[in-house]
């Protein structure tokens, strides 16, 4: 049974309980399920039948009354069972080896990579995966050690143990894990990621910022995933801002990003200016492109040092951003990295919730909200994933993603219309480009 199914079943379980709490405003949910059901039935295209779960599972997460019973079905009936390999009481401090770099087990294929991070999260307990917490905190850095699996994963699945395949805990072989997690002071992270860089093929590096209800170890996880999918031979770090991880405090996390983005830009002018680094690029996922499109409205007014990194691909996928908003700010930045690239969707569930909140288009919309602006690259991504970390019930089985492109561009360094999976779409005033189908 696909897990678009199990989740409808308990949906439908749990209406007499629903319709107790939302009164006179359950009957047209109750009948969207009826219909629903009625459809899975007679054998329904399931992605399709996935949308229109979607979005009735945006418009009851925004029912006061019957959001933690919501999301308690969505854990526990189609998000994967998070089992993380944890120490058990507190742990001795880091040991730093001179240089920090990614291995390979060539017996098992597994890759263990180094996560150079930086946060504004509060700190948690000694394991691991909860490390830090999700309410504000100080600026620290450190190392964090992410184990990626090799063989009989798919491009950008981001493996953890399953209830329903009767995995009650991690295995390296399988499944992405967040091994340690070490803390630096400033100076000590600095000379450490400069001697891991200098001693890497590529002296480039990748640094992934994620959105909405997000975790540090989704985030590391999805960051170590990241540099092994792409193939990326310089070094990958992450900016962790203090998301609650709560699907019910959006507006908690709407609030944080844009605390954290002083915080960010000055994790990015160390990048490109302490490092050694040749490029800086820049993943942006969800609402964690708010803190950068803000901090490169800002870019030309940064003195940096001689000899400092330049930025080379900038990408925004999915902005969970005001669309006039990213309008603006796009003028301000233009021609400040080397190419600025926009993932559309217009099957993304997180950025139909913030519509529904907003009440205006987001910028990572596709269809007529479709954002295409001078100096920005926008591609409509609806056909593949665009998920990334997004909300956990998204996108289950997807086959592709929008990572088969990003490698061409970073990677590669390919033009859109050298990229096979694209096709140019629109006109001569409103270019943009498409995924084949």
């Amino acid at each position: 049974m696909s897990d678009t199914l199990r989740l409808l079943l308990a949906l439908l379980e749990l209406g007499p309980r629903l319709k107790d709490l939302l009164g006179d405003k359950w009957p047209p949910y109750g009948d969207e399920l009826q219909e629903l059901a009625g459809r899975a039935g007679k054998g329904e295209d399931p992605t399709k039948l996935r949308q229109s779960l979607d979005l009735l599972l945006v418009r009851l997460l925004a029912e006061a009354p019957a959001t933690e019973l919501v999301e308690h079905v969505m854990e526990d009936k189609a998000a994967p069972v998070t089992e993380t390999v944890t120490r058990r009481g507190r742990v001795t401090p880091l040991v730093v080896p001179d240089i920090v770099q990614p291995t390979t087990d060539e017996a098992t294929g597994v890759v263990t990579i180094p996560v150079f991070y930086g946060t504004d999260r509060d700190r948690g307990d000694d394991t691991p995966a909860r490390y830090f917490g999700g309410a504000r905190g100080t600026p620290s850095f450190g190392i964090a050690q992410v184990s990626v699996p090799t063989r009989d994963r798919d491009l950008g699945e981001l493996t953890s143990p399953s209830w329903w395949r009767l995995e009650f805990s991690a295995n390296p072989e399988k499944h992405v894990i967040l091994k340690t997690v070490g803390a630096l002071g400033r100076d000590a992270f600095v000379t450490s990621l400069k001697d891991s860089l200098a001693a890497a093929d590529l002296h480039d590096v990748l640094i992934f910022v994620h959105g909405y209800n997000v975790t540090f170890e989704d985030a590391a996880r999805r960051a170590g995933q990241l540099a092994v999918d792409l193939k990326f031979a310089g070094r990958t770090l992450l900016y962790s801002w203090a998301s609650a991880a709560d699907t019910r405090k959006y507006t908690v996390d709407e609030s944080t990003i844009d605390w954290s983005r002083d915080h960010f830009e000055a994790f990015l002018q160390l990048a490109l200016g302490e490092i050694g680094a040749g490029k800086v690029h820049v993943i942006a996922h969800s609402m964690g492109n708010r803190a950068v499109i803000n901090t490169l409205e800002r870019v030309a007014s940064w003195q940096l040092p001689a000899g400092a990194a330049k930025l080379g691909q900038i990408i925004f996928a999915a902005p969970d951003i005001d669309r006039d908003r990213f309008v603006q700010l796009a003028a301000k930045f233009k021609g400040c990295a080397s190419r600025v690239t926009l993932y559309a969707s217009s099957r993304d569930v997180a950025l139909l919730a913030s519509k529904f909140v907003h009440g205006y288009p987001r910028a990572g919309e596709a269809g007529d909200a479709l954002t295409v602006v001078d100096g920005v690259d926008t591609i409509d991504a609806s056909l593949v994933d665009t998920s990334l970390v997004g909300l956990r019930h998204s996108y289950f089985g997807e086959k592709r993603s929008i990572l088969n492109d990003m490698f061409n561009l970073i990677v590669q360094q390919l033009a859109p219309d050298l990229r096979f999976d694209l096709q140019a779409a629109g006109d001569t005033l409103r270019k943009y480009w498409s995924y084949r189908a």
